[in-house]
């Protein structure tokens, strides 16, 4: 089937004075003691537009002045009538985030500078259906909503960061490999029809990077690339300041690229995808199966192994834990060096599990992909912790809706 073409649309007097309002309110919750005239340098904008603009923002309640701050340490300041600074107004707005993993799902309230007021998660059965998955959704989102953190508060929308693949265009989960053989789940119709507000859903790893873009370190770049390691491996890639999607929203799937093409067969139909010898999930498995050989390590003290276990047993200089995070690193750097050939970016973040490992993850990254690119002899890509760690998908499932309201 093919796609049809979308329209090129001209631009008006409305759309104009739309897209210089998200603009203007864009940078002010994304920045700092932001000022009319910081605004005014930055866009082109007459002072006077600036000015109209934030009236109006002020008048909604989605920015507030913020008090003067005096340097009483510097009473010969200079002479002159100092900037007033702008803010998000983050007491009349909210935004409702949810993030789905393949063993649970986490809620979250967040104000319009992505700082969580609100947090609660449920967990799933290793066997759900469509109905029990969808209620424990609702039974979670009501359970925020009724703690009272909303209360006098406008709900901007709710933002579903989500393990893929999905049907963005039409808010569908589509049928994710290992995920409870959960499948087509239409969750922007669920949710919109029992929370009555807009939803926006995207790809977990694009979420992350749209929360790295807006409010990470990434503010500045216009070319980077957000990679997530947990139980499967994706990226959240940005070029040009845009999300790239690809056709379908389907862009970004690491982790079911082939590194052995007579590997085993994964449960998307491919063969020797990275994901069988690079995600979470099969390091911990591997640590299981290895320590019930006989390894000699202090994991084997432990009665349940997780992830966490092997990063902390690790960082105390455990050495079967070092070449278990060793290996996860060996093969993720594949991935790496593969996406910095494909879209050059400027620096490559981590987040999702593997960013609990830190400095021992960045490490063996770095190190593993030196050289082995084709720009190694021109420039250094390099590999840092996604600004909100762990919790990158948590903080994007807030940036979707809140990219959406700056656009």
């Amino acid at each position: 089937m093919t796609k049809a073409k979308s329209r090129i649309l001209g631009a008006n007097n409305q759309s104009t004075k739309m897209q210089n309002r998200a603009l203007v309110l864009k940078m002010i919750c994304t920045g700092t003691n932001v000022s009319r005239i910081d605004i005014s340098r930055q866009t082109g904008l007459s002072k006077m537009s600036i000015t109209n603009i934030v009236s109006e923002l002020i008048s909604e309640g989605l920015v507030v002045i913020q008090p003067e701050q005096t340097d009483s340490s510097n009473s010969s300041a200079a002479i002159g009538r100092k900037p007033v600074s702008l803010a998000p107004d983050t007491g009349h707005h909210i935004v409702l985030g949810l993030y789905i993993a393949r063993d649970y799902a986490i809620a979250t309230l967040s104000n319009l500078k992505c700082e969580m007021t609100e947090e609660k998660k449920c967990t799933f059965s290793f066997e759900e259906s469509n109905i029990s998955f969808t209620d424990k959704i609702k039974t979670l989102i009501h359970s925020m909503l009724d703690a009272g953190m909303t209360e006098g508060k406008k709900i901007l929308g709710i933002g579903v960061a989500s393990i893929g693949p999905l049907d963005i265009e039409n808010g569908v989960i589509l049928e994710p490999p290992n995920f409870h053989t959960l499948k087509s789940i239409p969750i922007r119709q669920i949710l919109e029809s029992e929370f009555q507000c807009s939803v926006y859903i995207d790809n977990d790893m694009n979420a992350s990077a749209l929360a790295e873009k807006l409010y990470g370190s990434a503010k500045d770049a216009e070319n980077f690339t957000y990679v997530g390691v947990t139980n499967g491996i994706g990226a959240g890639i940005i070029t040009d300041s845009e999300l790239f999607t690809g056709d379908m929203g389907f862009s970004g799937e690491i982790g079911h690229m082939t590194i052995n093409c007579e590997g085993p067969r994964c449960a998307c139909g491919n063969t020797g995808c990275l994901e069988l010898y690079a995600s979470i999930l099969v390091i911990v498995s591997q640590a299981k199966s290895t320590i019930a050989l006989g390894m000699d390590s202090a994991l084997t003290e432990l009665a349940v192994i997780d992830w966490k276990d092997i990063v902390k047993y690790a960082q105390i200089g455990d050495k079967f834990a070092l070449s278990l995070i060793d290996r996860l690193c060996l093969y993720v750097s594949i991935g790496l060096v593969n996406l910095i050939n494909m879209f050059d970016p400027l620096t490559i973040y981590i987040g999702h599990d593997i960013a609990l490992a830190g400095s021992l993850a960045v490490q063996r990254l770095q190190s593993y992909t030196e050289g082995r690119t084709l720009s190694s002899k021109y420039k250094r890509v390099p590999i840092e912790i996604s600004s909100f760690g762990d919790k990158a998908p948590v903080f994007g499932s807030v940036a979707i809706v809140l990219n959406q309201l700056f656009r």
